[in-house]
């Protein structure tokens, strides 16, 4: 039941988005923008699945480590 909430909430927010993003026509937003959205969709499914996802800020200090 939950993943079906989950996949109903991205449809609507990507219904919202996706109307705006093809007036515009610009397909490298489309592409980031759908990018972004799986990217999420996946994190936020592990999540919910009992995965232990770790939060955005390791994976910015794991990649400013590696330039320090």
């Amino acid at each position: 039941m939950q993943t079906f909430l989950l996949i109903l909430l991205f449809v609507a927010i990507s219904f919202l988005d996706y109307r705006h993003l093809m007036k515009t026509k610009d397909k490298k937003a489309i592409v980031v923008y759908t990018t972004i959205l799986v990217f999420a969709f996946t994190i936020t499914q592990l999540h919910m699945l009992g995965f232990k996802v770790p939060g955005l800020n390791h994976f910015v200090t794991f990649i400013v480590n590696l330039f320090i």
